[in-house]
């Protein structure tokens, strides 16, 4: 009989260096193309930094650089404007059954709650004691990680463009209607030696967290601590900030304007948990394996 035993530092080394393995940058899929134009409802002057799918309104929300949160029907017609004022840059939606949606705020890099049964700011949340205050490069991406065993029901992340980093925060969303106490979880790097993280969409169904990059014109699919699982170029745009699924489509808007729907995405559902998602707990006691 053989036994063959692991040591915990051994494993951990390899779990590491299995977990950051990156392939090669796909070309953007073929069934996706042509996308298809939905964002000239919103105005000329209007600069689309983010965009979500409201699933129950069957609407997408937009915002602007200008200070301005849109909303729009599947195919763009019927836009309504609003205004909160400042450099608008993220928008997500923790709780489809409310009537909140979440705007992050460069320059003081904070979330508004905004009630869109009254068209109200309705709290602030302030991260600038984690993510500094920078007029021009600071909170430029912002989504929902939901998490039924979360007592807020999940955490928001805040994408940071100068650096890179992703910071994960836990607001009183479920536990407080007037409370304005971010609570720092964790942050990671989404990509090694990349900077430049303009937009974030997180699904639900299929635990994947997306993110786009600017300058590269990227697209990079994970797991929610970071974990690299696939990442394909972008069709040729400008300034390529915001992204979310209306189901199977991705929508992409550009900070000049444009909004594109790429029908048919390919999600990216993971495989079952393997070596890399091993618990913590059973990494650390190492593994033990017999042949007969």
């Amino acid at each position: 009989m053989l036994s063959v035993k692991i040591s915990t530092g051994l494993l951990l080394c390899f779990v590491s260096t299995f977990s950051t393995t990156e392939a090669a940058t796909l070309a953007f899929p073929t069934q996706s193309l042509p996308g298809v134009s939905i964002g000239s409802g919103l105005g000329p002057s209007y600069e689309t930094s983010g965009i979500v799918w409201h699933s129950r309104l069957q609407r997408f929300f937009t915002v602007d650089d200008g200070g301005r949160i849109s909303s729009m029907d599947a195919n763009g017609n019927n836009v309504v404007h609003f205004n909160l004022h400042g450099d608008l840059e993220g928008i997500t939606i923790a709780d489809p059954n409310s009537n909140f949606i979440y705007v992050g705020k460069e320059g003081s890099n904070a979330i508004f709650e905004f009630d869109i049964s009254n068209n109200q700011p309705s709290r602030v949340f302030q991260l600038r004691n984690w993510m500094g205050s920078s007029a021009n490069s600071g909170l430029e991406a912002l989504t929902f990680v939901a998490d039924e065993k979360d007592p807020e029901g999940g955490l928001f992340y805040a994408g940071n463009q100068s650096n890179g980093l992703v910071y994960a925060f836990r607001l009183p969303i479920a536990s407080s209607s007037t409370s304005i106490a971010a609570s720092f979880q964790f942050q990671f790097q989404a990509a090694l030696g990349r900077t430049d993280l303009s937009g974030m969409h997180y699904d639900n169904t299929n635990k994947v967290l997306y993110a786009t990059w600017d300058s590269n014109n990227i697209i990079r699919a994970m797991r929610s601590d970071g974990t690299f699982l696939e990442e394909w170029r972008l069709p040729p745009g400008t300034h390529q900030e915001g992204i979310t699924f209306q189901d199977s489509n991705l929508v992409i808007s550009q900070d000049n304007g444009p909004v594109y729907r790429y029908p048919s995405f390919p999600l990216i559902v993971p495989e079952p948990s393997t070596l890399v998602g091993l618990p913590i707990g059973l990494v650390a006691v190492g593994i033990r394996r017999r042949r007969l």
